[in-house]
């Protein structure tokens, strides 16, 4: 997408207003064109297309809504509103899901002049195909987010009243247009698109995959009927595309960390950036500044399996809490690459927070991590420079080195920057050569679909329709935990004792459930691999289990005494000792309506029909 994408936001114009902005006029048939005019040949629609891959997602730390993240920037008030039970409705749709309509209003342009074009029948079949997937991308995150949504598959005219000041959809109507829409796109689309990194059929399938895992479990657990038809959907669409992409790739830091992710294996479809074309982000560097109150919860760390492939309450390979060398030491690989390891440097030589003199120290464990990590990670596809990450960690725009992690926000020891107020720091998308000197032109390229989260997606499916075996497990988390320097999943050794601290359902919360051993290792994996991708928030709503981000978060162990008198160290319970706090614990319950978005005010002043969600308070009659 490289060579095309947000180049075009321009083409946003045509959905507007109908005609087309002379910069484009090498690509329609000259004079000023209409959307007649704009229509015609396989090539107009491919162009217009282009503009439709802006609405898919950028990089980014987020997850504060959940349990494996506590945003740690002001004490008592910085977690999000969700969290805090301070969600209220919104006046207008700016910010908020039900703005992808704008977007639909996109996709249902370029759908209502295919068939009036000059394109074979064949090629006609191809756009709408890709015009069905965007639509359903979109109408997914509606369907997510309230529920029940109006249903729009055409570019309205005023006299469309019908659907105008209509109500809306149930949720059964978007939930089975959607289905029906990609299983045509499936069948239908260019098998390999339109090129390199384009939406193909198994970007398509990756998509209905993802669609239909979240709706068959929604369905599932929040008691609606037909949640097989979604089950089984996921399992066969995720078995085609575990076909297509049989090998994951190697280094889970080269999915993130890469310069070019075009022939990293197990890659479907990915977000291209390049400074030559001005598309770049600034996340490696904003983890280091901003990002850093990010940070990643002690409940999290808790969950990465030893790598004998048993918990960190009941293996002989735990080394304990209480230091932060011992407490990552025989772990799952990607807590390595997911939190920042622990390591101590001396920095006397020198002047300034950001010099990047440095030297061992004479403490054999301060360099422990550092050899680990340097030894195990190479340089990134398509980079040809430094490693990705690299111990000590190199710090700010001047690539200063930081002389310690754990590095606390109350003592700084005179560096500013890439603090924790829990110990615990996210690097999951930080890359050493990128951060610096970047001036926030970065370049690293992001997947948007990839067969691991597929693989997570048919195992959890299997699981939901009692048909996982050791087969399933060998096919889809053994690879993964193969990577990671994990013994393999034996479904025979999973029992009720397995894990110590498996959910058996809160009776403060009626028609909780008690989760299925076999089903709770599933979920965890994909908790570990799918970290900070943008899942958690919607696999804890679509499991009905948002009250685990409630449960206090804390942070690592620690005593007073490690640090000089007078530093303010705020332990949970008030001790001399414990685990780090910054947010009290919350007192409320999760709302049962809060699983569901409350549509826009100003969207129901506009149309009576439009029902609210039940439990939110508008004031609208």
């Amino acid at each position: 997408m490289k060579k095309y994408t947000f180049a075009l936001f321009i083409f946003c114009a045509i959905a507007l207003t109908g005609c087309l902005n002379n910069d484009f006029m090498e690509r329609y048939p000259l004079g000023n064109p209409t959307e007649e005019t704009a229509f015609v040949t396989y090539d107009n629609f491919k162009a217009y297309a282009w503009g439709l891959y802006e609405t898919l997602p950028t990089l980014g730390y987020g997850d504060t809504s959940t349990d494996d993240i506590s945003y740690n920037q002001t004490r008592g008030s910085s977690e999000s509103n969700w969290i805090r039970g301070l969600v209220t409705v919104p006046d207008k749709r700016d910010g908020t899901a039900w703005n992808y309509y704008g977007f639909i209003r996109r996709v249902n342009l370029m759908l209502g002049r295919i068939d009036a074009s000059q394109m074979t029948e064949v090629e006609k079949a191809h756009w709408k195909s890709v015009g069905y997937f965007f639509r359903s991308y979109r109408y997914f995150s509606l369907l997510s987010a309230y529920g029940g949504v109006p249903w729009i598959d055409r570019v309205l005219s005023d006299n469309d009243t019908e659907l105008i000041n209509g109500p809306r959809a149930s949720r059964d109507e978007i939930a089975k247009h959607i289905l029906e829409d990609l299983q045509y796109a499936e069948q239908h689309i260019n098998v390999n698109g339109d090129g390199e990194n384009t939406i193909n059929r198994a970007v398509v399938q990756a998509f209905m995959s993802r669609f239909c895992i979240f709706e068959g479990t929604w369905r599932r657990y929040h008691g609606l009927n037909d949640a097989d038809i979604y089950l089984k959907e996921c399992k066969r669409v995720s078995a085609e595309v575990m076909k297509s992409y049989p090998e994951i790739c190697n280094n889970y830091d080269d999915l993130f960390c890469s310069l070019d992710l075009k022939d990293v294996p197990g890659v479907i479809l990915y977000r291209e950036f390049s400074n030559a074309e001005n598309v770049v982000h600034a996340v490696s560097i904003g983890g280091t500044t901003g990002a850093s109150y990010y940070n990643p919860t002690r409940d999290l760390v808790d969950s990465y399996l030893c790598s004998d492939g048993k918990t960190r309450w009941n293996s002989p390979l735990f080394q304990g809490d209480k230091d932060m060398y011992s407490e990552f030491s025989c772990r799952d690989h990607r807590l390595w690459l997911q939190v920042t390891p622990p390591f101590r440097v001396d920095r006397s030589a020198s002047t300034d927070a950001w010099g990047n003199k440095w030297k061992f120290t004479d403490v054999a464990k301060d360099r422990s991590f550092i050899d680990s990590l340097n030894i195990r990670l190479g340089i990134g596809y398509g980079s040809g420079k430094e490693r990705q990450k690299t111990l000590p960690f190199r710090q700010g725009y001047d690539g200063g080195i930081l002389g310690a992690v754990p590095h606390f926000d109350f003592y700084l020891e005179n560096q500013p920057w890439y603090k924790s107020a829990f110990g615990y720091n996210n690097w999951k998308y930080y890359c050493t050569y990128l951060s610096m000197g970047s001036q926030r032109n970065e370049e690293t390229d992001m997947p948007l679909f990839r067969v691991e989260e597929v693989m997570l997606n048919y195992a959890e499916a299997m699981c939901e329709l009692g048909e996982f075996d050791q087969s399933v497990a060998d096919q889809t988390i053994n690879k993964l935990r193969s990577r990671a320097n994990v013994a393999s999943m034996k479904v025979a050794e999973i029992n009720a004792g397995f894990d110590p601290k498996r959910d058996l359902g809160d009776p403060s919360y009626p028609g909780d459930y008690a989760v299925d051993p076999l089903l709770w290792e599933v979920r965890r994996e994909r908790r570990i691999e799918l970290f900070s991708e943008g899942f958690r928030f919607d696999d804890l709503r679509r499991w009905k289990k948002c009250h685990y981000a409630l449960k206090k978060k804390l942070g690592m162990y620690v005593k007073t005494s490690d640090f000089p008198a007078g530093t303010k160290v705020t332990i949970d319970g008030g001790g001399a000792e414990g685990y780090l706090e910054f947010h009290p614990v919350q007192t409320h319950t999760w709302p049962e309506y809060y699983y569901l978005n409350p549509i826009p005010r100003n969207e129901r002043v506009l149309n009576p029909q439009l029902a609210q969600n039940p439990g939110w308070d508008d004031g609208v009659e």
